[in-house]
């Protein structure tokens, strides 16, 4: 299971390959049991298009991950997500984000 160490220590590592540090970053971490929960989720939240198995949400300052996905990249790749919006005055637009989130997805052990 992720730690607070471990969070942090992951946190750290995306804010330095993104070179972003945001000073009121912040965001809470709900992790569900099964992919379904998270797609459940994402429902209620309004969004319409194929549930992802992990996602964030600017609005809820939030990360939404199942047990049966949860890997350090996708965990990673979400942080990335929350770094991103919290970073910039207008968040950028999502396909941006996610070729940000992805370039972290990338290099996210590499020296």
């Amino acid at each position: 299971m992720l730690t607070k160490s471990r969070v942090d220590k992951i946190v750290e590592r995306i804010r330095a390959l993104l070179d972003m540090y945001p000073s009121d970053l912040y965001f809470s971490i709900y992790v569900y049991q099964t992919n379904k929960k998270i797609e459940t989720m994402y429902r209620s939240m309004g969004f319409f298009s194929k549930a992802p198995i992990a996602f964030y949400s600017h609005r809820t300052k939030a990360i939404y991950i199942s047990l049966e996905s949860i890997t350090d990249r996708i965990f990673a790749h979400e942080i990335a997500h929350a770094v991103i919006n919290f970073y910039f005055i207008i968040p950028p637009p999502a396909r941006m984000q996610e070729i940000l989130a992805q370039y972290v997805d990338k290099y996210l052990w590499e020296k």
